[in-house]
């Protein structure tokens, strides 16, 4: 999938959710059961962009495998290029093809990603570490409210014109990849009481 000389970008697991269409819990339960490799970094867990390609084939399977399956089926995954290696023989009467699917999931990942280190950008000398636009100062989650808010590329295109278009998905989906962290705001005292 990438060079294996290179460090694998990783995202965390909200993000390979979101990417791999599978829900956070199957993502926690596959590093639980070490099916999925997470890496921790800086209080977070994190795992290569190559584990959404494994837990959506996983996903598409029809029948439960056990967790030394599952553990094979997402070595062969990680350890090939996925577009290449076409199936993986688990036994004499059980063989896995690669998806069309976990194929496309492989590419998202890894286009997600270098779009993400494109576009997004958090600098604690700008705006407070807040996560910017690269190169603006408009927050990401700014730009992922209106974009999940319905707002048109027309509107988007005519209020931040400075901002590539491709750069309104990425925002999106690093928001959803990446929630708040802390508790709730405070709900202002005349919602409170209605």
């Amino acid at each position: 999938m990438t060079p294996k000389t290179a460090a694998l970008p990783l995202l965390t697991r909200n993000e390979i959710a979101e990417i791999s269409g599978v829900s956070v819990n199957a993502v926690n339960k596959a590093v639980e059961q070490r099916v999925a490799k997470a890496r921790r970094q800086r209080g977070r867990t994190l795992l290569a962009a190559d584990e959404a390609a494994a837990l959506a084939l996983l996903s598409e399977l029809p029948i439960g495998l056990s967790i030394k399956l599952k553990r094979e089926v997402r070595n062969w995954i990680v350890k090939r290029n996925p577009v290449e290696a076409e199936e993986f023989e688990l036994s004499r009467a059980l063989r896995i093809a690669m998806t069309e699917n976990a194929a496309d999931v492989a590419k998202r990942a890894f286009d997600y990603v270098r779009l993400r280190e494109k576009y997004v950008e958090v600098d604690p000398k700008k705006m407070g570490g807040m996560p910017v636009i690269r190169g603006t100062r408009v927050p990401v989650r700014t730009l992922a409210l209106l974009v999940e808010g319905g707002e048109s590329l027309e509107a988007l295109a005519e209020d931040y014109p400075h901002i590539p278009a491709e750069a309104y998905e990425v925002a999106a989906l690093w928001a959803r990849g990446n929630p708040r962290r802390g508790r709730p705001a405070r709900k202002s005292a005349g919602r409170a009481a209605a």
